[in-house]
């Protein structure tokens, strides 16, 4: 079921409007592109079919905790680079990583963030959209052992009071997200 959900969410992202890339200042890999570049240097990309994803269950093991079902079906079946989707930045999964917004680096480039999210049971996948630093995580305190609720956590709260609080609840759970971002109309 997990599989079937994220192929449709696959497809709403792809047949919908994707910010291009821009090759001059995006170090976004070949693997997720398409086409050739326009005169300004810009290619488009999409989320692409991949069976060779090796680093979800390393990764999984240095968290001690399973992703939850349908994001990990997300991320052992596709790759994509780091893209906006309704009110989410999500980190990028490529086979030849990125420098800045790579998952399998991005969790754990904050140090900071990292050693006040993990122990509490926050793990982060992406950003709101839009530039705010804030991190968009997977909140393993609730729901169950197969998916979670998604909060927004106040950086500076972490940054500068070593304090954790949420901004808000983004979805019940990742389920939730994606229904709901496949049946919202983002044109």
């Amino acid at each position: 079921m997990s599989d079937c959900l994220i192929d449709r969410f696959v497809e709403k992202v792809n047949t919908g409007y994707r910010e291009p890339i821009i090759l001059d200042i995006d170090d976004t890999p070949p693997s997720v592109l398409v086409g050739e570049p326009d005169e300004s240097g810009c290619i488009d990309w999409m989320i692409k079919p991949y069976t060779n994803v090796d680093w979800i269950e390393p990764l999984e093991e240095k968290l001690g905790h399973k992703l939850p079902i349908a994001y990990r079906s997300l991320l052992t079946r596709y790759i994509f680079p780091a893209f906006e989707f309704s009110d989410l930045w999500f980190f990028a999964n490529t086979p030849e990583g990125t420098d800045y917004y790579e998952l399998r680096d991005r969790i754990f480039c904050d140090e900071a963030l990292f050693k006040s999210l993990w122990p509490a049971g926050f793990i982060q996948f992406a950003n709101p959209a839009g530039g705010n630093y804030d991190p968009v995580c997977f909140d393993l305190n609730h729901g169950s052992k197969n998916d979670c609720p998604i909060v927004q956590i106040d950086h500076e709260g972490i940054l500068c009071y070593d304090t954790i609080k949420i901004v808000k609840q983004i979805a019940r759970s990742f389920r939730d997200f994606l229904e709901s971002a496949i049946a919202a109309d983002l044109s």
